[in-house]
């Protein structure tokens, strides 16, 4: 995994995953998968069959 040049980057989070019927990332930690804003989707539920699993970078430390 190549990591980006930011020293505000402190921390990576994984398990997000492309959904193949609305075109996004959605993340795979909850049972349900989430709420699929597509009419594609059979369940409303995203499907991310064959997706990679990809690291997104955060900074927990960091307030809004």
């Amino acid at each position: 995994m190549s990591i980006p040049n930011d020293d505000n980057i402190t921390a990576f989070q994984d398990n997000w995953r492309f959904c193949n019927n609305c075109c996004s990332l959605w993340w795979n930690g909850r049972s349900d998968n989430g709420a699929c804003p597509s009419p594609n989707s059979p369940d409303g539920q995203h499907h991310g069959q064959g997706s990679w699993n990809f690291y997104l970078p955060a900074n927990p430390d960091q307030s809004i």
